[in-house]
Formats: structure tokens, C-alpha cells, sequence
């Protein structure tokens, strides 16, 4: 029998490309019962969904023929495989389906992926999303399905981004993340947000498995003031130590929160603003049909009298 296929990730760092990139090898025996069959080697490169909002974990896998191939290239270069990393599933293109080295290439991705090397390419994921949201130009951003700002709520990020959760850290080796609500009515100029904090996975390594009650505090980002809302469940670290350790592990917090506001509320000006021409074509529309509905003074009097309206209901109304 031939070795066991072999795939391997590494992480590269490209001069064009400052943050690290996740690089997929996949070594395979042609003939897996033949000890001594010629071997196949592939790269994979992967790519996040490009949709700022969309909530998926999908990365798309781009498989060609690596360089150090022992045999020479197939017949038709491997198709592209998505790989989802909320339930561990792979799918193939419809091509894939006669393409016997395609679907071995998945079948062992599928089975080679370790769970350690899932949560490695999930942060990964997670990282390019959110520089994704936040370099995209907010006129290229889907507006559709906007939670509702009425009566002047404050709008989660994450409602708007559902990959937008950026402030992990930790607390006596507990894993924290925040949850960030901002202002978004039109012609406001606060500079605050509020801050829920929700801890993911306890010091044991842990999953929460439900956040109720998250210390919550609302802090200006321009001023660095933050006023407490909550105080959390029995047991929860003081606000003021969260605020700390959220603040040492990331430097440019105030930046990034401004940032994110003014996203935010760029969303939401051009939502109220399709609201507001709506509106408008709605009244015109409206107001084009009653003008369509006015009676000429010759045309026959709606009354049914078969008189002109002129001789008609017209006279009887101006006599009034």
C-alpha cells in the first residue's frame, strides 16, 4: 500500500501582503494500492468570502498542481472546493463529480484538517473579515435587512456585521470577547459606544455554553470616559479590570472604535436617505394620480346626468 496522504499548512507572509496567509500542500499517491506509485502534489490557496456582511465561515480553496509535482499536470486543473468551517462540511463544484483526483483532493482535506488547524484557519477567517468590513467603501455595502434604529436604539455592530466581533482578549487566562452597540441617527455627533463583555471560554478552556447578564459599560472613545450600564452576573470581574486588559492587547482601541461607528452611520445615512426619496416618489406618485382623477369642463359630469360638467355638478359647486 502507498504512504497515507499527506497534507500540510503553513503560514506565509507575502512582500505585497504584510499579514500572514494560510498555504495548503497536499501530497497524495496516484495509485494508493501501489507501494511504489508516482506522487501528486497540490497547493491550495484560500480566500475569505467577499461579502462584508454575510455571516458565513466559508473559505473558498483554490486548488493547482505544485511546483515539486512528480507526475506532470492532469488533464483539467482541479476545480475549487469550499470548505466550511461552522459544521466542518466540503463542497465541490458540480465539475468535480467526473473529476476523480478533484474528489480525492477534497475527501482528504475533509479528513487531513485537524481540529487545532480548523480554529488556527477560523482566526485567520476572522482577521480578513474584519479588515474586509472595514476597507471596503460603505457605498459598496449591502444595506439591505438593517435592524431597525427607531425611537433612537443603539445598533449592535455584530446585527450588522455577524462577522464583526474584533475585541477578543484575555483575563486570568480566560477568553473574552466585546460586544460594541453604537449611535446611528442621522445629524448625531456623540462619540461613545457601548461595551458588553462576554467571556467565551472559561480558564479550563471551557465553552460558555450561554451569556447572560454581560458586564456592560458605556465609554467615550474620543475622551476615554466610561460610565458604568452593568456589572454582570455574581462572580464577574470589575468593569474597570476588563476595560484594562481589553485596552493592553489592543493599543488603537479608540481608533478602531471610531472607525466602526463611522461605518456605521454612513450604513444608516444612505438607508434614511433611500427612505426619504421613497417617500417622496411614493407622495408624487400619489399626488400625479389625483391630478389624473381631476374632471376637464367639457367632459361628461361624473353625476351621470349626460350634461357636461361645465353645465353640471361645476356650476352647482362654484354657486355654492
Amino acid at each position: 500500500m502507498a504512504p497515507n496522504p499527506k497534507l500540510e499548512l503553513t503560514w506565509i507572509t507575502e512582500e505585497n501582503q504584510p499579514r500572514r496567509q494560510p498555504w495548503l500542500r497536499i501530497e497524495f499517491a496516484e495509485d494508493p494500492r501501489r507501494e511504489d506509485s508516482p506522487l501528486r502534489c497540490y497547493d491550495i490557496t484560500l480566500d475569505v468570502c467577499p461579502g462584508p456582511r454575510c455571516g458565513c465561515l466559508s473559505i473558498r480553496c483554490q486548488c493547482a498542481p505544485a511546483a515539486a509535482n512528480l507526475l506532470p499536470p492532469a488533464p483539467r486543473s482541479a476545480p475549487v472546493f469550499v470548505f466550511d468551517l461552522k459544521n466542518t462540511s466540503l463542497t465541490q463544484t458540480a465539475e468535480v463529480a467526473d473529476h476523480a483526483e478533484a474528489q480525492r483532493l477534497g475527501e482528504i482535506l475533509h479528513a487531513e484538517l485537524t481540529a487545532a488547524d480548523q480554529q488556527r484557519l477560523r482566526d485567520w477567517y476572522l482577521a480578513e473579515k474584519l479588515v474586509l468590513i472595514q476597507t471596503t467603501p460603505t457605498d459598496q455595502i449591502d444595506i439591505k435587512g438593517l435592524p431597525d434604529a427607531e425611537d433612537n436604539v443603539m445598533i449592535p455592530f455584530a446585527e450588522v456585521f455577524p462577522l464583526g466581533l474584533a475585541l477578543n482578549f484575555r483575563w486570568n487566562d480566560e477568553d473574552w470577547d466585546v460586544s460594541e452597540q453604537y449611535c446611528v441617527q442621522p445629524g448625531c455627533s456623540c462619540k461613545e459606544t457601548v461595551l458588553s463583555f462576554l467571556k467565551l471560554r472559561d480558564a479550563a478552556g471551557v465553552l460558555t455554553s450561554e451569556i447572560k447578564d454581560p458586564p456592560t459599560l458605556r465609554y467615550n472613545y474620543q475622551t476615554e470616559v466610561f460610565q458604568p450600564v452593568a456589572s454582570g452576573a455574581a462572580g464577574s470581574p470589575s468593569l474597570a479590570s476588563l476595560q484594562a486588559a481589553l485596552k493592553r492587547l489592543h493599543a488603537n482601541l479608540n481608533a478602531q472604535l471610531e472607525l466602526r461607528h463611522l461605518i456605521m452611520q454612513s450604513l444608516y445615512l444612505r438607508h434614511y436617505r433611500e427612505q426619504t426619496v421613497s417617500h417622496a416618489r411614493s407622495l408624487s406618485g400619489g399626488l400625479q394620480a389625483v391630478r389624473a382623477q381631476r374632471v376637464g369642463r367639457n367632459d361628461p359630469c361624473p353625476c351621470g346626468s349626460g350634461r357636461k360638467y361645465k353645465h353640471c355638478c361645476l356650476r352647482k359647486s362654484s354657486q355654492a
